[in-house]
């Protein structure tokens, strides 16, 4: 039993880890070496507004017209 409770410990602290610091230390290096930090200001519906984003419903009504 001991030696579950060890490797258990070993595991759960190997997790604690990735999730604390290798992953944000990463988001950090790659951030420095691109030399750009990630935008926060970027919404859904710049997209949409920019026409990058085309209405399902409206495609649908033009191919059933194109039908008739």
């Amino acid at each position: 039993m001991e030696i579950i409770n060890s490797i258990q410990e070993v595991l759960s602290m190997g997790l604690a880890f990735v999730v604390y610091l290798a992953i944000p230390a990463l988001i950090i290096f790659k951030a420095i070496r691109r030399k750009k930090l990630p935008s926060n200001h970027y919404t859904p519906l710049d997209d949409i507004l920019d026409g990058k984003v085309r209405d399902l419903e409206e495609e649908n009504d033009n191919k059933d017209r194109l039908r008739d």
